[in-house]
């Protein structure tokens, strides 16, 4: 399955869990030392971004938990009712679950979305 298919799927079942449309969008989420704006592409925007979410779909590794926790800060800089970091892999999620309590904020809700084209992906969440 491609990144692309992925977050499509995650899409389609987050629309149907909160009930409005999410797309990718670019936001701002802050300002350089010369006061010009700082931009990040997040996955999952809705129209009135009050939803933004984050989503990791790779293998447990290094790498893929410090970009969970880089895109965690940026989600820290995001004015959202709800924050989403969301995982379809089973072992980076558990693995980022272990590690990461204390290093990202409490109003970031950290999300595991199993993917399985023969059953709807069930979802569980929990907060940090």
């Amino acid at each position: 399955m491609t990144q692309n298919n992925i977050e499509k799927l995650v899409r389609v079942k987050l629309e149907e869990m909160f009930g409005t449309k999410l797309r990718k969008r670019r936001l701002i989420i802050g300002y350089d030392s010369q006061k010009r704006p700082q931009i990040h592409e997040f996955d999952l925007v809705s129209d009135d971004m009050e939803i933004v979410g984050e989503l990791k779909s790779g293998k447990r590794s290094i790498t893929n938990y410090n970009l969970a926790l880089v895109d965690c800060v940026y989600l820290s800089k995001i004015k959202a009712r709800t924050k989403l970091m969301i995982f379809t892999n089973k072992s980076l999620y558990e693995y980022f679950k272990e590690r990461s309590g204390g290093l990202i904020g409490k109003d970031i809700r950290v999300i595991f979305i199993p993917l399985d084209v023969h059953l709807n992906p069930l979802i569980s969440s929990y907060g940090i």
